[in-house]
């Protein structure tokens, strides 16, 4: 008798507890349309810096990029060569293969900083003439500096660009560009464009319109002019006869107190002037491609619970769940559950239902709750499950 009324209190006593199963049959998902104003002519791209996820228009082909291939350059130096904002790095004594160079791109008119043998330049320097007037030389000067000819740098940089995903583009004969070797796509410029935001030496450099100090000139003027306008901060330009006009632009804006730093890319444009022109409306909708969309009602289904002794309860959303969507992508929406007692009362809050997005604007989470309480099971369930 003794040992019936152990196992009797046991079973008619013992704490219960209760995994939840996700269902989310009320969840919407749907965005509203793009906003997005894609440029007419060649191919572009737009994404968000922190996300790979990138949108494009027109046929993605690989084409020069010009001067844009002097992102990688500057990725590549600060890889070998870090720095930190406001360190002038190594100071490089120039020599006459730095003047050769110098006077090979003088020659063919493209863009250059004047230099001299035994000159003495930082390692900050260059990076700042290598990416604002867009010195050729000093793209290539830097690149052998770094890693001991160009045909390494090239080896180094295409190794890079395939690590970080870059699937379509292409490192030739110079790191400056200015041949049409180096080859890319506007889906894969974007990704380029954030991986430079995120370096806090190239973002800053980009975001001057102008600097001085460097050897030989006086003032060296940053050839992106949409600089300051629609919320730009950088990025690179880029113009050859076999390129036409390339841009790649950051601009940021603030979404629900976040500063969103979002970033385009152009390629093909006739000229750079239409390049640039070009961007202006297609920049401006990015701002205009944030819209509110509500994904959870309150009082909305989200998930259940399954009893062990036959009953479902129903968990609901505790109120509205509404995000910043980037408009026409998808949105995810995942439901976390925790186990409860088996006695767990009404309203009790067992988890929450969280919505993200690709790109990732702003990730929001409201709470759940039981609805209603846990019903009991029957001390004739209780006895017959001693180990449910």
């Amino acid at each position: 008798m003794l040992l019936i009324g152990v196992y009797c209190a046991y079973c008619l006593l013992r704490p219960l507890h209760v995994a939840g199963i996700v269902t989310g049959p009320q969840i919407s998902t749907e965005t509203t349309a793009s906003q997005l104003i894609w440029p007419v002519v060649g191919q572009s791209a737009v994404g968000i810096v922190s996300s790979k996820s990138v949108v494009t228009h027109g046929i993605q082909t690989p084409a020069p990029t010009a001067s844009v291939a002097k992102l990688i350059t500057a990725l590549m130096i600060l890889r070998a060569k870090p720095l930190q904002v406001g360190e002038a790095g190594p100071l490089i004594t120039l020599t006459a293969s730095d003047v050769a160079i110098y006077g090979k791109y003088l020659d063919e008119q493209g863009s250059v900083v004047p230099v001299a043998a035994g000159e003495v330049i930082s390692e900050y320097q260059m990076l700042e003439a290598m990416l604002l007037p867009s010195a050729n030389n000093m793209a290539d000067s830097l690149a052998i500096w770094a890693y001991g000819s160009l045909p390494a740098y090239s080896q180094a940089a295409n190794s890079f660009v395939a690590q970080e995903g870059l699937t379509q583009t292409h490192v030739g004969v110079d790191a400056s560009g200015y041949d049409p070797s180096t080859t890319s796509t506007a889906h894969d410029l974007v990704l380029l464009g954030e991986l430079a935001m995120e370096n806090p030496v190239i973002a800053h450099i980009v975001s001057l319109p102008s600097v001085t100090g460097i050897p030989l000139t006086t003032t060296v003027i940053n050839v992106n002019h949409l600089l300051g306008q629609d919320g730009v901060v950088g990025i690179k330009t880029g113009n050859t006869n076999q390129a036409g006009g390339v841009f790649v632009s950051a601009e940021q804006t603030v979404i629900n107190n976040k500063t969103v730093t979002t970033v385009t890319a152009l390629m093909q444009a006739p000229t750079l002037a239409n390049a640039l022109a070009t961007s202006v409306p297609f920049i401006q909708s990015t701002h205009r491609n944030f819209q509110p969309v509500t994904v959870v009602k309150a009082g909305a289904i989200v998930g259940k619970y399954t009893l062990p002794w036959g009953i479902s309860v129903p968990v609901v959303a505790t109120q509205d769940l509404t995000v910043t969507a980037w408009n026409d992508s998808p949105l995810s929406v995942t439901v976390h559950l925790q186990s409860i007692a088996g006695n767990a009362a009404s309203h009790a809050t067992v988890g929450k239902v969280t919505a993200e997005q690709l790109p990732v604007v702003s990730p929001s989470s409201v709470a759940v709750q039981l609805e209603p309480a846990v019903p009991q099971p029957s001390a004739w369930w209780r006895l017959k499950h001693p180990t449910t």
